[in-house]
């Protein structure tokens, strides 16, 4: 019997013969995801809901994140795996695709690494520390506060969340590890309304270096967007940090590229569109 080194050869050598002798239309090639995905082909002006994000493996086709439903989104990543690009194109798309009496964007950026990725009145806040975090978002709860549902609003105005009217509010944030550190976290003054988010228009996005991220899955703010079924993505990291969203794991990736797990979708192999940073 063959060893099934020898097998191999075997069958790639007549498949060689067999490609050298037919006449025919040869196959299409296989369809890869790009190393690069530029956000200039994102299709920002789609009437599909949810913003775009970039494309999935499966069929290169647009991916878009649907906040109505599940409102948070966790990204996990280490350094130059394309977290705080991500943010960057995020905010662009949803200013493309939303006014500012629609959208409202809220960042925390302790290493600057978004400055000038959003000038236009969409942008509300930019935490650079912890101080001004923590009053640009107690600010925040209080509007939050303000718009949760009274005892006399009715049901049809429940499912309709016609009680309130204003912008959907975004808050992006980038190194996560950094804001939730010793010094206090200022995200958890939005946590009583993280679980009500899709009734008071709140949408918190985290993303945080995969290093450690196992060990602060149970961080309070962390943990209940978790709790809630979030959608998020794994992007480059060391697969020792066990599973991060389901089952998915960190592994080694190119900048941009990650699994993107969803409740709907399940786990998709997708490429993150980039946009470069502002001069």
């Amino acid at each position: 019997m063959p060893s099934s080194q020898s097998d191999s050869a075997f069958r790639y050598s007549g498949c060689t013969e067999i490609g050298n002798h037919w006449q025919g239309p040869g196959a299409p090639p296989v369809r890869l995801l790009p190393t690069l995905f530029p956000y200039h082909q994102l299709p920002v002006q789609d009437a599909r809901p949810g913003i775009p994000i970039g494309i999935a493996e499966a069929d290169l086709g647009p991916v878009f994140l649907e906040l109505d439903n599940d409102p948070h989104f966790l990204v996990y990543g280490d350094s130059e795996s394309g977290k705080s690009a991500f943010l960057r194109a995020f905010a662009r798309a949803i200013i493309d695709r939303r006014s500012p009496e629609q959208a409202r964007i809220v960042m925390v950026d302790y290493r600057r690494s978004l400055l000038g990725a959003v000038d236009t009145p969409h942008l509300i806040g930019y935490g650079t520390g912890a101080q001004r975090t923590q009053e640009i978002l107690a600010e925040i709860a209080q509007v939050m506060q303000g718009r949760l549902p009274g005892p006399d609003v009715t049901a049809e105005q429940l499912r309709n969340r016609s009680w309130w009217r204003g912008p959907e509010l975004y808050v992006l944030v980038d190194d996560y590890d950094l804001v939730a550190g010793s010094a206090g976290n200022p995200l958890t003054l939005l946590q009583e309304h993280l679980t009500q988010a899709r009734d008071v228009g709140l949408h918190v996005i985290l993303a945080r270096r995969t290093g450690g991220a196992g060990r602060a899955l149970y961080e309070p703010v962390t943990m209940t967007i978790r709790e809630l079924g979030s959608s998020g993505i794994v992007m480059s990291g060391e697969r020792e940090e066990g599973p991060l969203l389901g089952n998915v794991r960190p592994s080694h990736q190119p900048p941009g590229r990650g699994w993107l797990v969803t409740r709907r979708g399940g786990a998709r192999l997708v490429q993150l569109a980039w946009l470069a940073p502002p001069n």
